[in-house]
């Protein structure tokens, strides 16, 4: 499935770009751009062996990104295709927790085997645990613009990969009982294993930009992105990290303005 994905998002915007017949003055333009996006997965979480399996059994991985970040794109082709690098500063949260049977249902505990010495073994009671994760990273995005001629408002696709390295992290756990907590914290982190340091998505969609470029005059675009699917590619996070699941979706908005003009790039074509 994942691979079916990749095809559909880079190859059909491709395709339908360079399907559409088009007079050959083509141009470049750079674009400096502050970007903010959201993106949130439900994913299988790991096996787990000190959890203890409750009455509740299914259990919630849920895992969402938050993001902010500089990129500088390149276009060609009259503005119709951009290529965008740049560095991106993300938040990524990992949440654990026993599966509501609910919407008013109250939170149900899960029980973390602290110790074992012998016969004897201890668990904690816990509601949540959460891994949070800070992360520098490079994304490489292509966007491709198929209508053949400008417009102050259009759609795009596209479709990009972020690779990212692992800053520092923190781990949030909810006791039931708050003395526990002050027992076993520490030694509770200490059986928690870190995240990896690298990882990286892949994500496609469409977006919807406002602006116009126009010679010598500095205007801003306004971009609105809606991002799906929205796949983890490599193990990341302590409890879920693995892409099996629901692939995730995101909505990103960015702010781009002109930093060097139109420039000739190519030979018209003949009739």
């Amino acid at each position: 499935m994942k691979r079916i994905f990749l095809k559909l998002l880079v190859f059909l915007p491709v395709s339908v770009l360079f399907a559409q017949e088009q007079e050959v003055s083509t141009t470049r333009n750079l674009k400096l751009g502050i970007e903010f996006g959201v993106n949130v997965g439900s994913y299988k979480p790991q096996k787990i062996d000190r959890v203890r399996e409750s009455y509740l059994s299914p259990y919630n991985a849920i895992l969402s990104t938050t993001y902010f970040g500089i990129k500088q794109e390149f276009f060609l082709m009259n503005n119709r295709l951009g290529i965008a690098t740049g560095l991106r500063f993300s938040q990524v949260s990992s949440t654990f927790s026993p599966r509501s049977q609910g919407l008013f249902s109250r939170r149900e505990p899960f029980l973390w085997k602290i110790k074992e010495e012998d016969l004897i073994t201890e668990y904690v009671r816990l509601y949540t645990k959460t891994h949070t994760v800070n992360k520098l990273g490079i994304p490489l995005e292509i966007r491709i613009f198929p209508n053949s001629k400008e417009l102050p408002f259009q759609h795009y696709f596209i479709t990009g990969l972020s690779f990212n390295y692992r800053v520092f992290s923190k781990y949030d756990i909810d006791f039931v009982d708050e003395t526990m907590k002050i027992l076993y914290e520490d030694l509770l982190h200490s059986q928690i294993p870190e995240s990896n340091k690298f990882s990286s998505f892949f994500y496609g969609g469409i977006g919807f930009k406002i602006g116009r470029t126009r010679e010598g005059r500095w205007i801003p675009w306004g971009n609105y992105e809606f991002l799906f699917p929205y796949l983890l590619l490599t193990e990341s996070l302590a409890f879920n990290s693995r892409s099996a699941g629901f692939p995730g979706f995101g909505f990103r908005c960015s702010v781009q303005i002109p930093i060097g003009k139109n420039v000739p790039m190519g030979i018209p074509r003949t009739k």
